[in-house]
């Protein structure tokens, strides 16, 4: 399906009803908005890692400007604060008050920016493996370096120097395997990459252009909404103790860290049994404090 925003058009689909009966009477479900990550990466691949939430909450996933199926307008267009807007633009046209919002990897920077941006939007947000916009690839490669070893290392710390396509290609070769704790089968990384449709250009784009220029950090301050951030001890893309500092400068009283030991980047693969009830806790508790509910 396509929804048209005005200067965008998006692809978005559905998993789980918005409604269902429920004796003499029906009962509406919280509606979950999934941020995809990359960049570079449609949605497809975030639905059927999230496909358990659908048994709860009615997800929403969509492909943000750029990516997938939407329109990929121009490189100028390619930053967190359109990306941001187009999410709220999103949730507004399709009608949804206090979304509860989920971005993954990427996701969570353009999460992070939307919360920021418009305070109090989202009923609650959830950061799922990711430092929402800040790095530190010297502790990554040496992450890198005690899963995979030294040839990892030599990767991740060419491709995060060099941002080129063949250096994001070597990447995705050697590093993305170690991204879980429970290695894929070949047959399995195949399937990821041959569904998905990428955009190489809007991730060197993003590497390049963007991210050395603005980070959602400078504007934690102003985030309202409550928050869930889910964090793999052994992640090398998000090394522990900077998802530690985000933690910390967002609200204290309505945000919670959970630590997920043994996980990696792909943190609903290597815990999901710790992973999905956090979020289905935190979305009814949410919701439960909203107006109306």
């Amino acid at each position: 399906m396509r929804i048209d925003l005005g200067d965008v058009s998006l692809w978005f689909d559905v998993s789980g009803p918005s409604a269902v009966p429920q004796g003499g009477t029906v009962v509406e479900r919280q509606t979950l908005v999934a941020v995809h990550g990359g960049p570079g990466m449609d949605h497809i691949n975030q639905k059927a890692v999230l496909a358990p939430l659908a048994d709860h909450f009615q997800v929403l996933y969509y492909d943000q400007r750029g990516h997938g199926r939407s329109d990929r307008g121009s490189p100028e267009s390619w930053n967190l604060r359109t990306w941001a807007s187009d999410l709220r633009r999103l949730c507004d046209t399709l009608g949804l008050v206090r979304p509860v919002v989920l971005g993954s990897s990427f996701g969570g920077h353009v999460v992070l920016t939307y919360a920021a941006a418009f305070p109090g939007h989202a009923g609650g947000i959830i950061l799922a493996n990711t430092t929402g916009g800040r790095q530190d690839y010297a502790r990554s490669v040496e992450i890198f370096r005690r899963l995979g070893g030294d040839e990892a290392a030599a990767v991740a710390e060419r491709d995060f120097a060099e941002l080129s396509a063949e250096s994001l290609a070597e990447f995705r070769r050697v590093c993305l395997p170690l991204y879980s704790s429970k290695p894929m089968t070949a047959e399995e990384v195949q399937q990821r990459r041959g569904r998905s449709i990428q955009t190489t250009e809007v991730s060197l784009h993003y590497f390049r252009n963007e991210l050395p220029r603005f980070s959602p950090w400078s504007m934690l301050g102003m985030i309202t909404s409550p928050a869930l951030i889910l964090a793999g001890e052994d992640d090398p893309m998000c090394p522990l103790p900077l998802v530690e500092d985000l933690a910390s400068r967002l609200p204290a009283g309505t945000t919670r860290l959970v630590r997920l030991p043994s996980a990696r980047h792909d943190i609903f693969r290597d815990r999901p049994e710790l992973a999905f009830p956090a979020i289905e806790d935190f979305i009814r508790q949410v919701t439960a404090g909203q107006p109306g509910s």
